[in-house]
């Protein structure tokens, strides 16, 4: 499992517009927002494939300025 940290911005006047397109992608949680519109988003995608694909289509939302990843940790699945 791969979780990533990212800093999403957008205008002020966008976040609550951003914030809905953002929870609206799988795997994607947005744990908080500042009034100057940075975003604190994490990310959570079996692969790194996966991952990049996901914080390409973050870039690509209406409203998004910016998606710059901060974080990144793998963690290997436990057997069951």
């Amino acid at each position: 499992m791969n979780i990533s940290g990212v800093l999403v911005r957008s205008r002020p006047e966008n976040i609550n517009a951003v914030t809905s397109r953002l929870e609206a992608l799988d795997g994607v949680e947005v744990h908080g927002a500042n009034p100057d519109g940075r975003l604190v988003v994490t990310v959570e995608e079996a692969g790194d494939r996966a991952m990049a694909d996901t914080v390409v289509r973050m870039q690509d939302l209406p409203g998004v300025i910016s998606a710059s990843m901060i974080y990144h940790q793998y963690e290997e699945e436990p057997d069951l």
